[in-house]
């Protein structure tokens, strides 16, 4: 048990060190999201397919032989990097790393559910416990040896704590030791068919708790930004409350729930936490998400152990049952996201797909919870299976009429179909007026597939894309972006001599490193002399933009959005579309014959300030709350956030809000975060001499609101 704890903590800290980095080290080095996807995929993909594998080379061979090939594997292969130093083989570490998990969980696991003795749910607790903790200072730790922005460290850094754990195993763990058939130790001896088929259904809840961890993993920062409009270390405070609540409720669980029925514990623990994902569906406030998300990690520390012990119980040979149970939940990790997905093109709403993934998580629980009940009041298979079948088709209607439910609200307009998706990391809806379905659909289609075309190549983070390639060049060479980029950046430097650099694309030289706005107020001084709109550089000849010093960067955050929402406006026109609107993260455009209703959102509450009527217009809006940290700095707390001024390097304070009516997206998003900088009082003054058909309304700190006199007519 030593070793089989030991070298499981090594490993998964060796793993969480290098996948916590992996994305930061794309970052720097602007690597596409498709690779880093890729890696992650792989990642995932030789977890699901090995653990069957180690599972029967365990029961054939022992589990000691596959942890030493796993743990020595996982001590050699990131050492490769330095023999061939490749953004490839980097990524080919990644894909290792998930065979090397795949391999120690499920083997350490089988060692556990072989032992004999009642105390399988605190060995079980324990190791689940260790891996969680290895999880949480493995990303601390490669931070930390990421400081110096090298890769080299850290890949020392994860081979050390392959190869210790391969010491672990090497000296500890025994040369004879097999790993036993299951042990019928409990009140529950469900064997023979009955014991397999308790196991496929037992499989089946836990594919619906993992679909549930997957959808939160890849989801529910967007829901925590999307709902209470902030980032950074507020969203990752509330996203790590339920892994908190694993690693703090398993110890005590484990002594608590040792020796009661695990297949109760189980259900229960599951019912929870599908309880707990539909609350965090319906949470609008902080405590809300908080309160949700240790329930969440409440019910995986009651039901992971006991799920865990009753495998064990039934698995005829213990290898065999953990690489298929290890397998079963990777398929739900993977299927999570990717269902999350096509959900929030259905439901419309980020919020609803948590909760459609919490009926779906009862249901994969409810023909397991069906047997436990006819187990504990000896009822025979048929009534079992009436009392499962009715109350899945309970959930099912409830879930169908909840969606129903919200799609009618949210469709505003009869006639108009509704879409939802992801792109520019922020939900896209878009509300089409079309002839027929069928028209919308293939409208819709196009139209969000070429809007994430157009942000690739906006997007500094791609570097294959024209913003990513003149970054790239700074201080050395001309780039030739696309001609649609290189217009835009052309209009946006004559927008930001209008402004007289208020407005400064080359902000980028801050505004590229993750999290700047959080960063000491140093680092946003030492970029002041990178600052500049006039160091961009053009060609008109050959239609090249060259930046003047190395470490400049562009950043067309302030403006990208409007130009893709006006462009796939365009579009939609052009494919038939008689109307609609097209919205992003709370920015969008109204077109076609007739009035839109919209919103403008509180800066201070989750409520809509106002409904504005606008037509064939352009709404963009900044704030203070869309991306911020509170900092504690001489007694009192400081809110720094995303919109920084170049005059002075330092997030504008002058207003909470602004949000902007125009003639098109573009002008509209680039307005709201110049007009935010200026400040009611002069903003109001550039409205009026530069562009008097502009209609804009400032909240200022103390929630009063300034308007420009044609602001359209409000609607409380």
């Amino acid at each position: 048990m030593t070793a089989v704890m030991a070298s499981g903590f090594l490993v998964a800290l060796g793993v969480g060190l290098f996948s916590f980095v992996l994305p930061l080290m794309s970052l720097d080095e602007k690597i596409s999201g498709a690779w880093l996807g890729s890696g992650f995929a792989g990642y995932y993909f030789a977890r699901i397919v090995i653990g069957p594998l180690a599972g029967k080379w365990t029961d054939h061979s022992g589990a000691r032989i596959p942890l030493l090939f796993a743990t020595g594997l996982g001590a050699v292969v990131p050492l490769v990097y330095f023999a061939v130093p490749s953004i490839t083989i980097l990524y080919a570490i990644q894909c290792v790393m998930g065979i090397v998990s795949g391999l120690v969980r499920p083997v350490g696991m089988a060692v556990i559910g072989g032992s004999s003795g009642n105390a399988k749910v605190r060995w079980f607790s324990a190791h689940t416990f260790l891996f969680h903790v290895a999880m949480f200072v493995g990303p601390l730790a490669g931070g930390w040896l990421y400081l110096g922005r090298e890769v080299q460290p850290v890949l020392v850094g994860t081979a050390c704590c392959m190869g210790l754990a391969l010491l672990v195993v090497a000296v500890f763990f025994p040369k004879e030791a097999e790993v036993g058939p299951r042990t019928d130790d409990s009140e529950e001896n469900w064997s023979g068919h009955d014991g397999d088929y308790s196991l496929f259904l037992l499989y089946t809840a836990i594919a619906g708790r993992t679909f549930g961890i997957g959808l939160v993993a890849a989801f529910y920062p967007i829901l925590l930004s999307l709902t209470l409009g902030r980032s950074g270390l507020v969203v990752g405070m509330l996203f790590a409350i339920p892994g908190l609540a694993v690693c703090f409720g398993l110890p005590v669980a484990g002594r608590i729930l040792d020796g009661r029925s695990e297949s109760v514990l189980t259900f229960c623990g599951l019912m929870l936490s599908a309880v707990a994902l539909y609350g965090v569906g319906a949470s609008r406030e902080l405590w809300q998400f908080a309160l949700w998300g240790g329930v969440m990690g409440l019910g995986s520390s009651v039901s992971i152990p006991s799920s865990m012990t009753l495998a064990s119980r039934l698995s005829p040979r213990q290898g065999r049952g953990f690489g298929m149970a290890h397998a079963v939940s990777g398929v739900g990790f993977m299927a999570g996201p990717l269902a999350g997905g096509l959900m929030v093109q259905y439901a419309h709403q980020l919020d609803v797909v948590f909760q459609l993934a919490a009926f779906w998580g009862l249901l994969c629980c409810l023909p397991f919870g069906s047997q436990v009940l006819g187990k504990k009041l000896y009822l025979g298979r048929k009534v079992t299976w009436a009392i499962g079948l009715f109350s899945a088709l309970f959930l099912f209607v409830l879930g169908g009429l909840h969606v129903h439910a919200h799609r009618k609200n949210a469709a505003d307009y009869e006639s108009a179909y509704k879409y939802t998706d992801t792109a520019m990391g922020t939900i896209v809806s878009l509300t089409l007026v079309a002839d027929s379905r069928r028209a919308a659909d293939e409208a819709s289609r196009k139209v969000m597939a070429f809007m994430r075309e157009l942000q690739k190549d906006l997007d500094f983070r791609n570097p294959r894309g024209s913003v990513g390639r003149i970054n790239h060049s700074a201080g050395r060479n001309w780039s030739t972006p696309s001609k649609r980029t290189y217009a835009l950046i052309r209009r946006t430097i004559r927008f930001s001599d209008e402004t007289g650099g208020v407005f400064d694309p080359t902000i980028g030289a801050l505004t590229t490193s993750p999290l700047y706005y959080a960063l000491d107020e140093s680092v946003a001084r030492s970029k002041k002399d990178l600052v500049d709109y006039h160091k961009v550089q053009f060609d008109e000849a050959q239609r090249r933009v060259r930046l003047e010093k190395t470490g400049m960067a562009l950043d067309l955050g302030g403006v990208a959005k409007g130009t893709i929402i006006d462009a796939s406006v365009k579009m939609l026109r052009g494919l038939g579309i008689a109307a609609g609107i097209v919205e992003a993260g709370g920015d969008f455009y109204c077109f076609g014959d007739r009035d839109w209703k919209v919103g403008i959102r509180h800066p201070r509450k989750d409520a809509v300030f106002a409904t504005i009527a606008v037509r064939e217009k352009g709404v963009c809006g900044s704030g203070d709350y869309q991306q911020f940290v509170l900092l504690e700095k001489d007694g009192e707390t400081d809110l720094r956030h995303h919109i920084i001024n170049p005059v002075d390097m330092e997030p504008a304070d002058k207003v909470a809000g602004v949000t902007v009516v125009a003639d098109s997206a573009e002008s509209a998003d680039s307005l709201a975060t110049a007009l935010f900088i200026m400040g009611g009082t002069e903003g109001m003054r550039f409205v009026r001499e530069k562009y008097p058909d502009v209609a804009a309304m400032w909240f200022k700190s103390d929630m009063s609101v300034t308007v420009t006199e044609n602001f359209p007519s409000k609607n409380p």
